[in-house]
């Protein structure tokens, strides 16, 4: 199963960061720092992202929020899954050939990730992992008290703490990370 795209959705489905998931090119990835990193130790600096979702990736997501916003409504009334992972809210919907799965923290932020069909038995859990890491570190970039509500996440130290969290989640469904 192999992770297409992630976004985090805002409490007003605004989208706070989107990206398409790739894995590096042959050559990219390296932990050379350029000059300008040197001076951000604490991952401050704006990033400068260059791998946004395609129109297609983006409004398949979007599509997605309606099925999320149904299974967030059920799971409010007592008709849906309540458990003590209820931040979980699992498979939304297959569109083509992609599955995107959700998550939704206490504060109603909504988590997605596309993914495509596999037969990986652990799938829901290694999502699980993911999202509990993504939710982490979305967590730890609203701690920073420079860092802008409700807007985009333009971060460095986000952007890393998301690569990494997409390669051990990729390596764990045995695919190929450069």
């Amino acid at each position: 199963m192999s992770l297409q795209c992630l976004a985090i959705i805002g409490k007003s489905n605004e989208p706070l960061y989107l990206i398409d998931v790739k894995p590096p090119k042959d050559g990219e990835g390296s932990t050379q720092e350029d000059e300008n990193d040197v001076d951000d130790v604490f991952g401050f600096a704006a990033s400068h992202r260059q791998d946004r979702l395609s129109l297609r990736k983006e409004f398949m997501m979007h599509a997605s929020i309606d099925s999320l916003a149904e299974a967030i409504g059920s799971q409010r009334q007592g008709k849906g899954r309540s458990s003590a992972d209820s931040k979980w809210i699992g498979l939304l919907c297959p569109m083509e050939d992609s599955y995107i799965y959700g998550y939704v923290t206490s504060t109603n932020i909504k988590i997605l990730a596309m993914v495509t069909d596999s037969t990986e038995p652990n799938r829901e859990l290694h999502l699980k992992t993911l999202f509990a890491k993504v939710h982490n570190l979305f967590v730890e970039y609203m701690l920073n008290p420079w860092s802008a509500l409700q807007t985009t996440i333009e971060s460095k130290r986000f952007d890393a703490g998301i690569d990494e969290a997409v390669r051990v989640y990729s390596e764990t469904n045995g695919i190929a990370w450069a």
